[in-house]
């Protein structure tokens, strides 16, 4: 008897896991980019975060908003994790879209430029030293040409005039810089880890990470959860679930004590990176993966893309941000 009762004990388990399984709620969620600013996403799947709120999540990678935005208008994903300002620029456009949280705070950005230059400019090199340089960014219009704009003009600097502001792939600026074409370069993480601590001969003019450069790139909701009105209203819970498992992996990255079980988890993830480099650039960005989307961080995004010209008019902050999740954001503050 008791040899079958505990078959039937294990029969039992078996049952409910595969129901479980069964009931599993599949989604797809974007990124509009395979890129550190969404390590929430990618450590709620494998922390199994997903799995515990009975979601069975496939993370679609993109190669920047204008690919996966359509696919968030298109439904091939119902969220995405992608920059706040480009929801802003759909949003103007007539999308109906809104924010459900934050998932990196700050601009994970930095100007580096070749220690050779460094070396010219001397130990009182500041960031106003930008004026007549050659600087690299990424696509124009993109995060880091607008963020290298902004800085001109909150110089009081002419961004066409006053400096040169060279579009160009991120495996280039390196070498563009190497070879004396660039003076510097607006990058993002991981790259600035990997040209100043792999490559070497590199270092920072600016280092937004350590509150360096314009306050407006600090806490300025720079990533968000983003999603379709018309999805989120339909699917209050299922959204409930997902910004649930990602507070929670926000939560996990942002102890310390867990830094290394993070770099582990996210090796696979970020394989063409070296650990010791990845274990870096996370480790500076731990304490930028917060939830809270404020009125505050809607005005900054409103404010860069006002500077830049991409909008004519502020957006209010209740057209582009969902509240109803907010006891989920309070939660990261919670012990």
């Amino acid at each position: 008897m008791n040899r079958l009762l505990k078959l039937a004990v294990i029969a039992g388990f078996a049952l409910s896991a595969a129901t479980a399984l069964a009931r599993a709620e599949s989604i797809a969620i974007g990124s509009s980019v395979h890129s550190l600013f969404s390590l929430p996403l990618y450590l709620a799947k494998e922390k199994g975060y997903f799995e515990q709120e009975g979601l069975t999540v496939e993370i679609i990678n993109f190669s920047g908003g204008s690919t996966a935005t359509p696919a968030l208008l298109g439904g091939s994903v119902v969220l995405q994790s992608a920059a706040t300002e480009n929801m802003l620029k759909v949003v103007t456009a007539g999308q109906p879209i809104k924010a459900v949280m934050t998932v990196q705070s700050t601009l994970n950005g930095a100007i580096v430029i070749p220690q050779t230059i460094a070396d010219k400019l001397g130990d009182g090199r500041s960031i106003e030293d930008v004026k007549g340089f050659r600087i690299g960014t990424l696509s124009r219009g993109g995060m880091a040409d607008m963020a290298m704009r902004y800085i001109a003009t909150d110089l009081g600097l002419d961004p066409e005039r006053d400096m040169t502001l060279m579009p160009m792939a991120p495996d280039a600026l390196g070498p563009s810089m190497q070879a004396g074409d660039l003076d510097a370069a607006l990058t993002v993480e991981p790259q600035q880890t990997v040209l100043v601590e792999a490559l070497g001969g590199f270092t920072y003019l600016v280092d937004m990470l350590e509150g360096e450069g314009p306050e407006l790139f600090q806490d300025m909701g720079w990533i968000s959860l983003q999603g379709k009105v018309d999805w989120i209203d339909a699917n209050p819970e299922t959204v409930r679930k997902v910004v649930k498992a990602m507070v929670a992996a926000q939560k996990f990255v942002a102890d310390e004590n867990n830094l290394d079980e993070v770099v582990r988890l996210m090796e696979p993830v970020f394989p063409s990176l070296k650990p010791e480099l990845l274990r870096k650039s996370i480790q500076k960005q731990i304490k930028t993966y917060t939830p809270r989307i404020t009125k505050g961080t809607i005005a900054k995004n409103n404010e860069l893309l006002l500077t830049s010209g991409a909008l004519q008019k502020a957006i209010e902050y209740d057209v582009v941000v969902d509240e109803s999740y907010s006891e989920l954001w309070n939660a990261f503050d919670s012990k």
